[in-house]
């Protein structure tokens, strides 16, 4: 029995269809395992006088030179509630190692609640861990006017099929794989926990093609930013524009962000194409076929002795036969 490469086609087609069913309607989820990082300092005592010294221990910089200072009002107002003239500068190592600095206590300018505060010379990376400057006033904590959101969220997606099957699925507009990407950047100058981290996408009218299961950040210390990727199938059919949304909401603060991705299934267009094309290829065929078919007609029409010719000629010849039988 030989196949048509139609009937190859329509088989291939049918195939494709079927891979679409597997994914059925909901999205699946994998998740892979959250992590934190930025600019982070440790100390070996948070309780200290004007006069003492304390280690501070610093990781997780990228810039070649931090300043570290004593601060008060938590340092909401950035460098104006710190003490920058005993602040200590000093490079910062580059090769992912910590690096260690006793910094000696002085009052700052403002009262507790105090923080050892250190920063990048652009202030564009920042970390702080809470310490008690003993016989320091303590006061009520007064935000910068022009103070950013204490945290801020972001998104990215991105397509991320798995293997030969994830490939054909997302080229069928079957069901379409992404990594989701979630990051959290602590921008305050405290600790900030109990935030709940939601995600959920959307096509057209359908507001909840996929909704992606993410971790408890935990704790994010002042500066770092905790990121987690997650691996969420759009259900079928997955074609056109996604778009994505992450929240972050929790301890009087939120966030939003948004971002958009697009499938567009090739494979799929590609069989339409051709099965148009075959279809014109059929059409021109068949019309092809009509007129050589009507052309003959007319050739066997054209040489063919009508009904009275036929019978003229049968009269003459009976006349001629009676003529002989009289003679």
């Amino acid at each position: 029995m030989t196949t048509t490469p139609r009937s190859r086609l329509l088989g291939f087609l049918i195939a494709g269809l079927c891979l679409l069913g597997v994914d059925g309607v909901a999205a699946r989820i994998a998740s892979a395992s959250p992590f934190t990082s930025g600019p982070k300092i440790t100390l070996d005592r948070d309780k200290l006088a004007v006069g003492d010294s304390v280690r501070v221990t610093i990781t997780g910089f990228d810039t070649s030179y931090v300043v570290i200072s004593v601060c008060g009002n938590e340092a909401r107002r950035g460098s104006a509630d710190c003490n920058m003239v005993p602040s200590d500068g000093r490079p910062s190592h580059q090769d992912r190692t910590p690096t260690i600095d006793v910094m000696p206590i002085s009052a700052p300018p403002t009262p507790c609640p105090c923080v050892i505060r250190v920063a990048s010379r652009m202030n564009d990376q920042v970390a702080t861990s809470a310490v008690t400057v003993v016989g320091h006033p303590v006061a009520e904590v007064v935000d910068a006017v022009d103070a950013p959101p204490s945290v801020a969220v972001s998104i990215h997606a991105v397509a991320a099929p798995k293997g030969v099957t994830g490939w054909l699925k997302a080229s069928l507009a079957g069901g379409a794989a992404y990594d989701v990407t979630i990051a959290v950047k602590n921008q305050s100058t405290t600790p900030i926990s109990h935030l709940a981290v939601t995600a959920s996408a959307g096509s057209g009218g359908n507001s909840d093609i996929a909704v992606p299961d993410f971790g408890d950040p935990g704790t994010i210390l002042p500066g770092q930013t905790w990121q987690q990727t997650v691996t969420a199938t759009v259900s079928a059919p997955s074609l056109g524009t996604v778009n994505w949304r992450a929240a972050v909401a929790g301890a009087g603060m939120g966030a939003q962000a948004t971002t958009s991705t697009q499938n567009v299934p090739w494979l799929l267009l590609a069989f339409v194409a051709l099965l148009v094309i075959d279809i014109a290829l059929l059409l021109v065929r068949f019309r092809i076929r009509r007129r050589i078919q009507l052309g003959e007609g007319a050739a066997a029409d054209e040489f063919r002795p009508d009904d009275e010719q036929i019978i003229d000629v049968g009269s003459r010849e009976a006349n001629d036969d009676r003529q002989l039988v009289d003679a």
